[in-house]
C-alpha cells in the first residue's frame, strides 16, 4: 500500500516563499518554483516549510558579500579563523548582537581582508600573532575606534588594552594620570577589582579607595568596625563612640574610622 503524503492535497500555486514563487505542481508534493533571479527549481513542499527561500542564489550572494570565507583553506577550526568570522559578523550580519556597535555605525572590513582569509592570515602572522597565546587574552584591536578593520588600523592587543580603547570605558584622574578602574587596581596593588568598582559606584575618590584598601588590610586582629560592634551588642553607634571616648572599650582609629576590640 502506498504511503499517504500529508502535503499532497495542499495547493500553493502563486504563493511566495522568499524569492521563490510556486508555478505548478509536478508530482506528489513536488512543485515547480521560479526564483526572482530567473532560475526554476523543483522542490518538495517540506523544503519550503523548513525555510528554503531561493534557488541557491542567495547563498552565493552572501558568500560574495562576506568574501571567500567558504573557501577550503584548512584553517576553519583555528582560533584565528574564528576571530576573522567574528569580525565579519559584527560588521555585516544584522542579526549579530554586536552589529549596532560595528556595522550599524559604519565600521567595515577592508576589501583585502573581506575577500580573502588568506590575506588576513598572512597579516596576522607578520604582525605578532601567536597561536600559542590564549585567545581570551589577545584579540584584534582597532587603533582608531571610529575606523574599520584594515592592516593600517589593526593590531593584536591584550584585553586590558582593548578595554582602554572602548568608547564606554571611563577614566579617572589620580596624581596627574588617568586610569580606568581596572588599571587603577593593578597600578596600586588592589587585588580585588570589585573593591574599586563598588566604591567608585558609591562616589568615592581614588584617594579614598586607596585609604580604604590600606585600612582593610591593617585592621588589628580581633577588632571590628563600630557599626558591626553596635549591632552585635545591640546598642547604638553613639553609645559605642561614648564608650570609646570614656575608654570603656579598647579602640583603634585607622584613617577616618574607629575599630573596636571585640572581647
Amino acid at each position: 500500500m502506498q504511503k499517504r503524503d500529508k502535503y499532497n492535497h495542499i495547493d500553493i500555486t502563486g504563493k511566495r516563499f522568499g524569492r521563490l514563487v510556486c508555478v505548478e505542481k509536478t508530482g506528489r508534493s513536488k512543485w515547480l518554483l521560479r526564483c526572482d533571479c530567473g532560475n526554476e527549481v523543483v522542490l518538495n513542499y517540506s523544503r519550503l516549510l523548513y525555510g528554503q527561500s531561493s534557488c541557491g542564489c542567495l547563498r552565493k550572494e552572501v558568500a560574495n558579500k562576506w568574501g571567500n570565507s567558504h573557501t577550503k583553506h584548512g584553517k576553519s577550526n583555528t582560533k584565528l579563523y574564528r576571530k576573522y568570522r567574528g569580525i565579519l559578523n559584527r560588521c555585516y550580519n544584522e542579526n549579530c548582537n554586536s552589529y549596532k556597535r560595528y556595522g550599524g555605525r559604519g565600521i567595515d572590513v577592508c576589501e583585502e581582508w573581506r575577500n580573502s582569509f588568506e590575506s588576513f592570515y598572512k597579516w596576522a602572522y607578520e604582525n605578532g600573532y601567536d597561536p600559542k597565546i590564549d585567545g581570551h587574552y589577545w584579540s584584534i584591536d582597532r587603533i582608531d575606534n571610529n575606523k574599520g578593520y584594515s592592516p593600517s588600523n589593526c593590531r593584536f592587543a591584550t584585553a586590558q588594552e582593548q578595554m582602554r580603547n572602548r568608547n564606554i570605558t571611563k577614566f579617572y584622574e589620580y596624581q596627574g594620570k588617568y586610569y580606568s578602574a581596572s588599571e587603577f587596581a593593578d597600578a596600586f596593588g588592589i587585588t580585588d577589582k570589585f573593591f574599586v568598582y563598588h566604591r567608585i559606584g558609591r562616589g568615592k575618590s581614588l584617594a579614598e579607595i586607596i585609604e580604604d584598601w590600606t585600612i582593610s588590610h591593617n585592621i588589628p586582629q580581633g577588632y571590628i568596625d563600630v557599626t558591626t560592634y553596635s549591632k552585635k551588642h545591640n546598642v547604638t553607634n553613639t553609645t559605642v563612640y561614648r564608650w570609646i571616648n570614656s575608654k570603656k572599650v579598647n579602640a583603634e582609629r585607622l584613617g577616618r574610622r574607629w575599630y573596636v576590640q571585640d572581647t
